[in-house]
């Protein structure tokens, strides 16, 4: 590039730089907390976020609002779209899972490649057969794209994990587009996996139930599979892709036993940093270790159990990193946590994590919660950039809320990604009354299926009313004492935000348009 030419783009930077601030002063999902330095020797610097737009709207998704980005040329014009995965969004009958299936979004790039704008509009991301890409997610997790060729038949193929049992889904890729899914093949049955919490509380009720005799977290259990997120990496350095995955049972990963031709996995060990420990995102306080113990469940390795792992050189050096995001909803989480991979003679091992985003007097970096991370070069100027999507609170019907999207969630004590009260009317606070009206309910529902059920007696009706009146206190008795009856509009809304690397010494990063020639 001609020395005019980068003369003349920091002058487009600056002023775009400037109408930007402008336009964040005015926005509170605009406006960042400052960022403190860190030390990654080798990495990207990376920029302050900001927040793509569609059209002169920012990019969402909607219900539960987590959203997974990534970049792939869709129509095939050239130029990267933008695809946003999210979290159990749609209705039958074009969506053939119903409710329960979670999608991807499609917001087409009509700008150029190195400055992308995107449309306001979107489309379902589709495979060969015409039919909406979907995977079955009924809680708590969306879809989220990564994109590897996993059989090595030179087309890049889409992947993505599963909240329950825990599979990882294939689309195979072929020059007319992805295939429709498959599973993954891997070790174990994760639809015959246990619930060790629920047997515990059978075992409190039957003293004959003989409960799972496994090791907690093994293979067999519930707390292996779930919130199974996948990114991939040849950390044996074997030549083929193993699987990482995140989610209740740990960052780990699954030695691909098939080869690159046909890939196939075995059980799932936890990956370790130098000192020989499980890699950890979060530090639980001894108080959240005991309530999970006494429900039956075996503590996250990683602290977290919506662990999101992303399998890239982060640093440069020719051995593969983790960036890892998880829930984000206390005051010591982590919007992204950098893990430096080492080879070691026990094999690929990693520095224990530290904080890639830390914001000053330890504000959150980025607004919101279940934040997902995607490595791409945003403007082509040859340095990785930071693709964020989050999971920001709105209220009363879609305005952005300050309180509560920039306020740690287990401060608020409301509920995080995947989450809403607003999807559903506030229950009033528990009576004799408000009991029967529901058993009222209850009585005349089953009647219709042939089920007949005795209305239990008004001192028993009392007593669940009692008994549940301390938690509608806590969760939607104090909002209204406190004045904000409004959270109970909650509903969560993706955002997709940006943050742009730099070389290492670089004063600034090569901008592009900041998306406000969207506007």
């Amino acid at each position: 590039m001609k020395s005019g030419d980068v003369h003349m783009r920091k002058i487009n930077t600056l002023i775009v730089i400037a109408a930007f601030a402008c336009s964040a002063a005015q926005a509170d999902e605009m406006s960042f907390p400052k960022l403190m330095p860190v030390d990654v020797p080798g990495a990207p610097q990376l920029s302050d976020p900001f927040l793509v737009m569609g059209g002169d709207k920012p990019i969402l998704t909607e219900k539960h609002g987590l959203a997974a980005p990534a970049l792939w040329d869709w129509d095939g014009d050239g130029k990267r779209d933008l695809l946003v995965g999210e979290f159990e969004t749609n209705m039958p009958p074009e969506f053939p899972m119903g409710a329960d299936g979670s999608t991807i979004r499609v917001y087409l790039n009509v700008g150029t490649d190195s400055q992308p704008r995107f449309t306001e509009e979107f489309q379902w991301a589709r495979d060969t057969e015409g039919t909406i890409m979907e995977v079955p997610q009924w809680c708590c997790i969306g879809f989220t794209p990564m994109f590897y060729d996993l059989d090595a038949d030179g087309h890049l193929d889409m992947i993505t994990g599963q909240y329950h049992p825990g599979e990882v889904t294939w689309f195979r890729g072929s020059p007319e587009g992805f295939l429709p899914g498959q599973k993954l093949p891997q070790e174990g049955d994760p639809a015959a996996a246990v619930n060790t919490m629920f047997e515990a509380v059978q075992a409190q009720m039957d003293p004959d139930f003989v409960p799972y005799e496994g090791e907690p977290g093994d293979i067999g259990t519930f707390d292996y599979w779930v919130y199974s997120t996948a990114t991939f990496g040849d950390l044996d350095d074997d030549g083929d892709y193993d699987l990482i995955v995140g989610g209740s049972g740990g960052l780990r990963v699954s030695e691909n036993t098939g080869g690159p031709e046909n890939p196939s996995f075995g059980a799932r060990k936890l990956l370790l940093d130098i000192h020989g420990e499980p890699l950890t995102t979060l530090e639980l306080a001894p108080e959240q270790q005991s309530q999970l113990l006494a429900a039956g469940m075996s503590l996250p390795p990683s602290g977290d159990i919506k662990t999101n792992p992303l399998a890239v050189d982060w640093d440069q050096d020719g051995v593969l990193d983790l960036l890892v995001t998880d829930s984000y909803i206390f005051a010591n989480s982590r919007a992204v946590s950098f893990f430096r991979g080492v080879k070691t003679p026990d094999g690929h091992r990693f520095e224990p994590g530290i904080d890639l985003l830390p914001a000053e007097g330890g504000a959150k970096a980025i607004p919101g919660s279940g934040q997902r991370v995607y490595v791409d070069d945003w403007n082509l100027d040859g340095v990785p950039d930071l693709i964020i999507g989050a999971s920001v609170a709105t209220v009363n019907g879609g305005e952005f809320s300050d309180e509560l999207s920039w306020e740690w969630e287990s401060v608020n004590k409301v509920e995080s990604a995947g989450k809403d009260p607003g999807l559903y009317p506030p229950q009033p606070r528990p009576t004799l009354e408000t009991q029967r009206a529901m058993y009222e309910e209850i009585i005349s529902m089953r009647a219709v299926e042939g089920i007949t059920i005795d209305m239990p007696s008004d001192e028993e009706l009392q007593s669940m009313a009692e008994q549940q009146a301390p938690f509608w206190e806590e969760t939607i008795g104090r909002l209204y004492r406190e004045n904000k009856e409004h959270w109970l509009t909650m509903r969560h809304q993706g955002r997709i935000y940006v943050m742009l690397g730099s070389k290492p010494g670089d004063s600034e990063p090569v901008m592009a348009s900041r998306d406000l020639e969207n506007k």
